[in-house]
């Protein structure tokens, strides 16, 4: 999987709202991740951990940013995905190559999204049958649960697609405007009570999906923009619908 991803629709707290247990930081590693009221921890358990009651968690790499949990999942060995009670989505990842224990040990953050919808619920999975010849069908996703009965999707995309999704989203700003005047940035920017900061490594699928719902003249300006015909414009976002 891959930091790109792709969206449509002072006292170290103990209060664990999630945890996952799998091989991640290398096969034979019994892994725990848990999420804190504010933090996200990695830990391992020692194979005397599984036999006595006094076994021993060490924790491997902490995100030092404090966040409300509200649901976490594992994208890949490296990288892990979050939700916290803002609305908000980020990804965080484990630097499995730093030269320094201390780098080890943090997990950097390195996608912030505004969501708009308060997410209890990860899983890898997804909503529609996936098709052999499909581009689509290699693209591993997550779906996305919320309180307000919302299910989504997040795919992670290869760098390439997102690099031409991301241009298309930044043409599509400029004929699309947002309800009331509030720009798209505006509302895409990951914010709480700290911080607010612009959306990065994120995309958002449903204004990239509208894209077919516009007039032919708008769909050849966009194409002109971006020195793309609009049939191969159409066709890779018709691809992306198919992922719900």
């Amino acid at each position: 999987m891959s930091i790109w991803n792709y969206v449509v629709t002072a006292h170290k707290p103990t209060n664990v709202t999630h945890s996952c247990v799998g091989n991640f930081t290398n096969p034979h590693d019994i892994n725990l991740i848990i999420a804190k009221c504010t933090r996200i921890e990695i830990h391992i358990l020692a194979p005397q951990g599984l036999q006595h009651e006094e076994g021993a968690i060490e924790e491997r790499a902490r995100d030092y940013n404090a966040n409300w949990m509200t649901a976490v999942e594992i994208l890949d060995d490296d990288i892990y995905l979050g939700a916290e009670n803002n609305f908000n989505l980020f990804t965080v990842r484990k630097n499995s190559d730093a030269a320094t224990d201390e780098e080890r040990g943090k997990l950097e953050v390195v996608g912030e999204y505004h969501l708009g919808e308060f997410v209890n619920l990860f899983r890898h999975g997804s909503l529609v049958m996936r098709l052999p010849d499909s581009e689509s069908s290699q693209i591993p996703t997550v779906i996305f649960g919320t309180v307000n009965g919302v299910i989504g999707v997040i795919a992670s995309l290869p760098q390439e697609q997102y690099q031409f999704l991301e241009k298309l989203q930044i043409n599509l700003v400029k004929v699309i405007k947002g309800v009331g005047g509030l720009s798209h940035e505006q509302w895409r920017s990951f914010s709480n009570e700290r911080k607010t900061v612009d959306a990065k490594n994120f995309l958002d699928g449903d204004l990239i999906e509208s894209f077919l719902d516009l007039s032919r003249n708008r769909m050849e300006e966009i194409a002109t923009a971006m020195a793309v015909p609009v049939e191969e414009l159409c066709k890779r976002v018709e691809e992306m619908t198919r992922l719900h």
